[in-house]
């Protein structure tokens, strides 16, 4: 075994590293453990025959981290984005008097805003992970705004570039 992966374990059995600590007021309940208290919402214990495991699902769980609630919401916010462009790709979404192209260019805007604000947010609840958890949901959102975010954006930029439509 790598001596890093020693060292992970080794703060992974530290009861006083922060993490998911028992929640001793409500069996059956975790709280996020900072380094010196519980703190944050009681969140139920992960079942260890769900298909993730304990470790997964705690690091899927945004905890403190309030960047991560945020990149979470990103996440849906980046899905709701590609989503309208497929619609709006589709012509499913017009509106009379509207031209096309102008329905396109707004629904590549939200999208790539989303997305945008999904990475900040992401990026700064990676950087608090340690302390305040959420690695998981942050990892995810910000894999899935650069996937489905990077293409309106860039898409924008280059019709800026060359003057517009």
């Amino acid at each position: 075994m790598a001596h890093d992966e020693r060292d992970e374990l080794d703060e992974l059995d530290d009861p006083n590293a922060p993490g998911w600590q028992p929640d001793p007021e409500r069996p059956g309940y975790e709280r996020w453990y900072d380094g010196e208290r519980l703190i944050g919402p009681a969140k139920k214990e992960p079942d260890p025959f769900s298909a993730f495991s304990p470790a997964v699902t705690r690091s899927l769980r945004p905890g403190p981290n309030r960047d991560a609630r945020i990149a979470r919401w990103g996440l849906v916010a980046t899905l709701g984005g590609f989503a309208l462009q497929q619609v709006v790709a589709g012509g499913f979404l017009t509106g009379p008097g509207v031209e096309q192209i102008s329905v396109i260019l707004v629904a590549l805007a939200i999208a790539a805003a989303a997305a945008i604000a999904t990475v900040v947010f992401a990026l700064r609840a990676l950087k608090r992970a340690p302390q305040l958890g959420g690695r998981g949901i942050a990892t995810v959102a910000l894999v899935a705004a650069l996937l489905l975010g990077l293409a309106p954006t860039l898409l924008l930029v280059a019709i800026g570039i060359g003057g517009g439509v």
